[in-house]
């Protein structure tokens, strides 16, 4: 059965497990820790390792990425680098621990929107890039996020991705307008025999698949314009 401990105190735009309430979990369980930095030869990134002690036997178990501390506003990036540290750590910890908080998810339980700086820190906690910013996964391997984006991400999940990549992604109301829209304009460009690529050049995209909302309703319009007369009527 998994074990869950609640979460109470609140930081970096989510609440989060208390580090006190971990120890009584491992204390009651007769487990000891300790936990290293260690710097990954693939990546040159910094993860936190945590150790741990149970029946005689230690077991090794890779956390998460340590991420750079940023200036924000008024804040002291030295502070703001301990306070990640503190995050990794626990957050490893309840990795290590197969540890569940209440909605079984450490990072993403939250009542707020991520601000920057959580959104940084965001880790997968499975699969091939367990412990590994999304950040980083991005830039190695946009169609993994694209895939977890599509069947396992959570509105959090989703939300930190628009702040790392400042790319919306809509939502399934969104996404059923687009494909109605997309399917009146290539219509449209059948009825009114209109010069697609010069279209595609006028909006400077490729095809009508990268052309915005907005703009799928304006080229609609100006076609709609130029349909012959007995279409309109048919219409």
């Amino acid at each position: 059965m998994k074990s869950t401990i609640k979460k109470r105190t609140e930081g970096y735009g989510y609440k989060y497990t208390e580090l006190a309430d971990i120890n009584k979990y491992c204390e009651a369980n007769d487990i000891r820790y300790y936990q290293e930095t260690e710097t990954c030869e693939i990546n040159g990134k910094d993860y936190i390792i945590t150790f741990l002690i149970q029946n005689g036997e230690i077991t090794r178990h890779r956390g998460c990425q340590v991420v750079d501390a940023v200036l924000q506003g008024i804040k002291n990036p030295v502070q703001e680098y301990g306070s990640s540290i503190t995050y990794c750590r626990r957050y490893s910890l309840l990795m290590a621990l197969g540890l569940a908080t209440e909605d079984d998810d450490a990072a993403g339980l939250t009542n707020r929107d991520p601000d920057p700086e959580a959104a940084k820190s965001w880790a997968f906690t499975f699969g091939k890039y367990k412990g590994m910013t999304m950040q980083d996964v991005i830039e190695i391997d946009s169609q993994y996020v694209a895939w977890y984006l599509n069947n396992k991400a959570k509105e959090y999940d989703i939300k930190c991705y628009e702040i790392l990549t400042g790319t919306k992604i809509p939502t399934e109301a969104e996404s059923k307008v687009r494909q109605e829209l997309m399917v009146r304009l290539n219509n449209l460009v059948t009825e009114t025999d209109c010069d697609y690529e010069a279209l595609k050049e006028h909006y400077k995209v490729k095809s009508n698949n990268e052309m915005t909302i907005n703009q799928l309703k304006e080229a609609i319009a100006v076609l709609e314009k130029k349909l012959p007369e007995n279409l309109k009527e048919a219409k």
